[in-house]
C-alpha cells in the first residue's frame, strides 16, 4: 500500500517557484544596470566617450523601457511570460554583443536602446507577473522571494564584472555576459515557464482565499493616480540619493573610510527588509506595509540634516534608507496585483512604469546637479519633501483601498 502524496509546504513550493527566475534576474541587472558603476573607467578610455555618456545609458533604458512596457505589459497578459521573457533575453544577449564590438557613442547608445527594450521583457516587470501566474494568491511570498534572492545582483556582478574585466577584458566580458543570457536565462524562461497541468493540484492546495471584488473604472483610475505618485516619487528618492550617499557623508566631515562603511550598510538593510516582507507580511496588508515603508523614509533622511557630525544618525540614516528601498521594490510589485488582479497585471504594470520610469530617469541628473550646487542639506531636503508627498499619498491610497485587497 502506498503512502498518500504529502503536499510540499507553501513556502518550499514558493521557493521553487522562485529560484530560477531569481537566476536570470541577477543575470539581467547584473549584467546591465550595475555595469556602469565598475566600467566606466574602461568605457571612457576605449570609447572615447564622458562619463555622463557613461551613466546616460542607465537614463536610455529607463526611457525607451518607458515607451514599450505598457504594450509589452498587454502582450504578456495575452499570451503570458514564457516567450516575452526568452525574447528579452535574446535582445539583452544581443545588445551585449554589440556593446562588446563598440567603437563610440553611437554603438554604445544602441546597446542600451536594446537593453531599454529587453528589461520590461525579461526583468521585474515580467517576472513579478510570472510569479503572479504561477502562484495565485500566494504571488505576494513568490514576489517577494524572487526580489529577496535577485536582489544579490550588485553583491555578485559588480566582483565578477571587475575581475573578468581584469583578466579577459571588458569586450570579451560582454560576449560571456551575451552568453549567461542566451545558455541561461532563455532555456530558464522557456523549460520553466512551459504549462504544465501538474501544478494545478499545487496551486489549488496553495489558494484557498477569495478573490477581491474588482474595482470599478473610476476606483480603478483612482488607484492608479495614487500609486503611480507614491511610487515615482519614492522611486525618485531610491534612484538618486545612493548615487550621492559617500559624498553627502564626507561632506558632512566624516572620513571617506566611515562614508564606505556606512554606504555599505545600505544592501544588507534593503535584504533584510525584503527578508522580513516575505516572512512576516501575509498577516499585514500590503498597502498597509506600504504606508510603514513610506513613513521610514522621510525620518531616515532628515537625521543627517538634525545632527550632521553624528556618526550614529548617518548610519542611521543609510540603514533606514535601506530599509525602506528595499521593502517597497516589493510594494511596487505586489500592489497592482492586489488591487488590478493577476488578468490586466502586466498591463497595468506596463502603465505604472511609464511614469516612474521617467521620474527615476531624471533622478541621477536632478540629485547631481543639487548636490553640486547647493551640497548636501539641500539634497537630503528634497529627498524629504518627495518621500514626505509620498507618504501622504501612501496613506490616502490605504484608506481609500484597504478593503479591496487581499494582501
Amino acid at each position: 500500500m502506498h503512502e498518500p502524496v504529502r503536499p510540499r509546504p507553501v513556502s518550499a513550493h514558493l521557493l521553487l517557484l522562485a529560484t530560477p527566475l531569481a537566476l536570470t534576474q541577477m543575470i539581467g541587472w547584473g549584467t546591465t544596470f550595475w555595469l556602469p558603476a565598475v566600467l566606466v573607467g574602461p568605457l571612457i578610455r576605449d570609447l572615447a566617450i564622458s562619463s555622463e555618456a557613461v551613466f546616460g545609458g542607465i537614463t536610455i533604458m529607463l526611457l525607451v523601457s518607458a515607451a514599450v512596457g505598457p504594450r509589452f505589459g498587454r502582450i504578456i497578459d495575452g499570451g503570458g511570460t514564457r516567450w516575452a521573457m526568452a525574447a528579452g533575453s535574446v535582445c539583452l544577449a544581443l545588445a551585449m554583443a554589440i556593446l562588446s564590438v563598440s567603437q563610440g557613442l553611437a554603438g554604445y547608445v544602441l546597446a542600451w536602446i536594446l537593453i531599454g527594450i529587453g528589461t520590461p521583457l525579461a526583468l521585474t516587470q515580467a517576472a513579478a507577473a510570472a510569479m503572479a501566474q504561477l502562484a495565485g494568491p500566494n504571488a505576494r511570498q513568490a514576489i517577494g522571494m524572487l526580489m529577496l534572492l535577485g536582489g544579490f545582483a550588485s553583491t555578485v556582478f559588480w566582483p565578477l564584472t571587475a575581475f573578468l574585466d581584469a583578466t579577459i577584458g571588458w569586450r570579451t566580458m560582454c560576449l560571456v555576459f551575451a552568453a549567461l543570457h542566451l545558455v541561461v536565462c532563455a532555456p530558464i524562461h522557456v523549460i520553466f515557464l512551459a504549462p504544465r497541468d501538474e501544478e494545478e493540484p499545487v496551486r489549488s492546495h496553495l489558494s484557498r482565499r477569495p478573490a477581491a471584488l474588482p474595482l470599478n473604472a473610476e476606483r480603478r483610475r483612482s488607484a492608479f493616480i495614487l500609486m503611480a505618485i507614491a511610487f515615482s516619487l519614492q522611486g525618485f528618492v531610491t534612484w538618486g540619493l545612493p548615487l550621492q550617499v559617500i559624498e553627502i557623508l564626507k561632506a558632512y566631515g566624516h572620513t571617506v573610510a566611515f562614508a564606505i562603511f556606512a554606504g555599505s550598510l545600505m544592501g544588507p538593510a534593503q535584504v533584510i527588509s525584503r527578508l522580513a516582507e516575505v516572512v512576516f507580511g501575509r498577516t499585514t496588508g500590503i498597502l498597509a506595509v506600504g504606508v510603514v515603508t513610506a513613513a521610514v523614509m522621510p525620518v531616515a533622511v532628515v537625521l543627517p540634516v538634525i545632527s550632521p557630525g553624528s556618526a550614529i544618525l548617518c548610519v542611521g540614516f543609510v540603514i533606514g534608507y535601506g530599509i525602506s528601498a528595499g521593502a517597497m521594490t516589493v510594494v511596487r510589485s505586489v500592489a497592482p496585483l492586489a488591487l488590478f488582479g493577476r488578468e490586466t497585471y502586466a498591463t497595468m504594470n506596463g502603465w505604472l512604469s511609464l511614469p516612474q520610469n521617467l521620474v527615476f530617469a531624471s533622478a541621477p541628473i536632478v540629485y547631481a546637479f543639487v548636490m553640486r550646487h547647493w551640497g548636501p542639506t539641500p539634497t537630503l531636503l528634497m529627498s524629504f519633501g518627495a518621500a514626505l508627498v509620498a507618504l501622504g499619498t501612501m496613506v490616502m491610497l490605504e484608506r481609500r483601498f484597504r478593503h479591496d485587497t487581499n494582501g
